[in-house]
């Protein structure tokens, strides 16, 4: 199920005054703001638990379990900080469009199908050297 709550994309700007640095001190801010204190990662608890106390919009349990869902790289059902910068690159369509174009610079494409599979895009093309 998609998330009926929408966020505009901040990340573009977000690079472009902190610099890289400064973008990934805030990414830890922001999770360690989202984290269980105890297990040092964002379990669907601590989400429910903490977006409510930092006053962001309320959303139904299944929202919650398909945002965790979305970052878990190994099924444990909890993100870390690496699967949570991950997870918030991913959801950027400003940063994945450009960097899918920086990829894509210097080949020509002949054929490019985009295939969605579960909650990931998969990119399936022949390149030629341009």
């Amino acid at each position: 199920m998609a998330c009926a709550v929408e966020f505009e994309d901040y990340f573009p700007q977000m690079i472009e005054k902190l610099g890289e640095d400064g973008l990934m001190q805030e990414l830890a801010k922001g999770f360690h703001l989202l984290a269980d204190p105890s297990s040092h990662t964002i379990t669907f608890q601590s989400l429910k638990s903490n977006t409510v106390l930092l006053g962001l919009p309320q959303m139904s349990d299944e929202e919650l379990h398909d945002m965790v869902r979305l970052g878990d790289s190994n099924g444990r059902g909890e993100l870390d900080l690496h699967d949570f910068c991950v997870t918030m690159f991913r959801v950027s369509p400003a940063v994945m469009n450009e960097a899918i174009s920086s990829i894509m610079e210097g080949y020509s494409s002949e054929t490019v199908y985009v295939v969605p599979d579960h909650d990931e895009l998969v990119f399936i093309a022949q390149f030629t050297a341009s």
